[in-house]
Parts: structure tokens; C-alpha cells; sequence
């Protein structure tokens, strides 16, 4: 039985210590959470393009204008 404790240990380092690219603190999944989150409490109205350009330019993408607008053009 010795093998199978071992087993369970070694499955939950495994699981435990995940990928930080991924369940981090800025990983992947945790950007996703966050921004459905922001999506369903923010109130998106209808902007111009040119709003649109303005609000979501390169490096505000995930500003809460450009959420409000309607996200990244």
C-alpha cells in the first residue's frame, strides 16, 4: 500500500503547484475570470469607431472604456 500513497502524493504536487502561466496571479485563466466578470457587470453602450478607435488604442484594451464600448474592435 506503500505505492499507492505515494502515488497520491505525487499526483497532488502535481496539481498542486499547476502552472503559473496559467492559474497564476496573471495567468490565462485567471485574465478570462476577470474580464467575463468585468463584461457581465459592465453596461456595454454603442460607440462611434472612432470612440472605438480612441477608447481601445493599443495598450487599452482592457480599459473600462473600452469594455463600455463594446471591447476591442
Amino acid at each position: 500500500m506503500r505505492w499507492l500513497w505515494l502515488g497520491v502524493l505525487v499526483l497532488s504536487g502535481m496539481t498542486t503547484t499547476g502552472c503559473p502561466s496559467e492559474f497564476g496571479k496573471d495567468g490565462r485563466i485567471s485574465k478570462t475570470v476577470h474580464k467575463d466578470s468585468r463584461e457581465q457587470i459592465i453596461i456595454i453602450k454603442r460607440c462611434t469607431r472612432d470612440e472605438l478607435d480612441r477608447a481601445c488604442a493599443p495598450g487599452k484594451e482592457n480599459s473600462l472604456a473600452c469594455l463600455e464600448c463594446g471591447g476591442p474592435p
